[in-house]
């Protein structure tokens, strides 16, 4: 379909659900864009990289949870936050909370009499075990599940769980989808659903003759509406992070964690009227491409710098990957997807490994988070011109104390860009030591700040004693990752994940003393 014929079918993209969603973002992401390009001009012409500065909102420090008194993360002056979904925990419908909270989203906000509901779902990046009651959803008809045979000796066991919050406090969660591999991050539909991303780029298929590497799709109550078992196989098998559509075109931008061997994907679905399944109709997958420079090494770009870009198609999303067979320029031969084996083909350009994702208002905002140390590389954030299709370097991070593998990217409605931090210890500029990972912001100067700090350091015994006996919980966890982050519509309230140990955060305060 011609990108003149898609305008004309997209008129129907907005209905649903989903739509106050989509129209929350929009307003606010020419307002960044205005701030980025203006702000951060001076800046490009006065240092090739990124700085860390200080915080608008202040120094951060401890802060009790509200929910269970401990001091889970630091926050500036002013905020507080409530903890809900711990690893463990049982759920609204009595299975227990899986580990590995990652990406997140919201799928659905309504009125229910005086009340407001938001719904999320939540990915739990795990891959297999030997228990088959670790599978989510084990046990409940109702709850959608790719493969639940067994690979070898292991059950697949990644899938989702969502989440209900309602007038300022967590109420409910449940299983949602269960039998997948990796489900990493993902992104919200415009019709109030959540595509769950597997990353793992697999040519092997389990017992059930099951592959993974897909995209499927979770509806907000999947007891009203079933959750279609099948993955979106036109999306693409591979690595895959994030999904992120476009409100006003219905395409769909997509990352791939693949080291050295990925590009920014876009796909554009058959279906443009959007609900849930139309994008199992199908649809184009195209990958990014440098103008005039086939191939283009983009993991080590300048602050500011700009590069003219197009689409090169790929024919087979669902094409078999490679091992150590293809020849990327300057890195020499690594493990490709399928649809990288033919973008590369045609020109495509690669990244470290991409990760978060965010569209609105004709801007593509993505994360490029591998670490290196020659030459110095700790994490890029790039922006999309889809108008001009300019690509932008917006920040870039030669140092782990200004952005630490920048993963989980989302926008506020104020139209500030928070990314989570999943880096380590190890890489450049490790001067302080690293202790903890952060929730850091990327100011308009194109310099980033640290908004909250990871503080979770609680022994069995502190943790029993506030009702969270489970098993696995205890530890020193300050050095993993964010993940999830994502605000309510109304920018009062950030929702997001500490990886480790699993636990989900709302988190409010005065948001407008800071560029979020």
């Amino acid at each position: 379909m011609s990108d003149s014929n898609a305008d004309l079918a997209r008129r129907g993209l907005l209905k649903g659900s989903g739509a106050a969603i989509a129209a929350a973002f929009a307003g606010p992401m020419a307002a960044l864009a205005t701030r980025v390009a203006e702000a951060s001009q001076p800046g490009c012409i006065a240092a090739s990289a990124s700085a860390l500065i200080d915080s608008p909102y202040g120094a951060t420090a401890p802060v009790n949870d509200l929910t269970t008194g401990l001091p889970l993360i630091q926050l500036p002056a002013g905020f507080s936050y409530k903890s809900f979904a711990w690893r463990g925990d049982i759920m609204s419908d009595g299975l227990p909370t899986p580990a590995a909270h990652d990406g997140m989203g919201i799928v659905r906000v309504r009125r229910i009499g005086r009340s407001t509901e938001i719904v999320l779902v939540c990915n739990h990046e795990q891959s297999t075990s030997s228990n088959p009651a670790n599978i989510i959803g084990a046990g409940r008809a109702n709850v959608a599940k790719w493969d639940t045979g067994i690979t070898g000796t292991s059950y697949q066991i990644g899938g989702n769980t969502n989440l209900v919050w309602r007038d300022g406090n967590w109420v409910g969660s449940y299983a949602s989808f269960g039998g997948l591999n990796r489900p990493c991050a993902g992104g919200a539909t415009t019709w109030g659903s959540w595509l769950s991303n597997e990353e793992i780029r697999s040519n092997n298929v389990s017992s059930e003759g099951k592959k993974h590497g897909y995209i499927f799709e979770v509806p907000a109550d999947p007891s009203m509406t079933a959750a279609n078992p099948n993955p979106i196989i036109a999306m693409g098998r591979m690595s895959h992070e994030a999904s992120a559509v476009d409100p006003a075109t219905g395409f769909w931008y997509l990352t791939e964690d693949q080291g050295n061997a990925n590009t920014l994907y876009r796909f554009r679905p058959s279906n443009l009227a959007g609900g849930l399944n139309s994008l199992h109709a199908g649809g184009t997958m195209q990958g990014l491409a440098v103008k005039g420079l086939p191939n283009a090494d983009l993991r080590n770009p300048t602050l500011c710098q700009e590069y003219a870009c197009e689409w090169v198609d790929i024919a087979d999303p669902d094409l078999d990957g490679v091992s150590s067979a293809l020849p990327v320029p300057g890195v020499g031969n690594v493990s490709a997807s399928g649809p990288y084996r033919q973008a590369f083909a045609n020109g495509a350009a690669f990244f470290g490994a991409n990760e978060g994702c965010w569209v609105a208002n004709g801007v593509v905002w993505f994360t490029d988070k591998q670490v290196t140390t020659n030459p110095a590389r700790a994490g890029r954030i790039w922006a999309l011109d889809l108008a001009t299709m300019t690509l932008k370097a917006v920040f870039v991070s030669n140092s782990l104390q200004v952005g630490n593998s920048p993963d989980n990217v989302c926008i506020s409605p104020r139209g500030g860009v928070l990314f989570c931090e999943d880096g380590g210890t190890g890489g450049p500029g490790n001067v302080p030591a690293i202790t903890s990972q952060h929730l850091k912001v990327l100011h308009p100067s194109g310099n980033s700040y640290i908004f909250a700090r990871h503080n979770f350091n609680f022994t069995a015994a502190q943790l029993a004693a506030v009702g969270k006996p489970q098993a696995g919980l205890a530890g020193d966890r300050r050095n993993t990752e964010w993940a999830g982050a994502v605000f309510s519509p109304d920018g009062r309230v950030l929702f997001v994940n500490l990886y480790t140990p699993g636990i989900a955060l709302a988190i409010t305060g005065p948001w407008e003393r800071g560029t979020l």
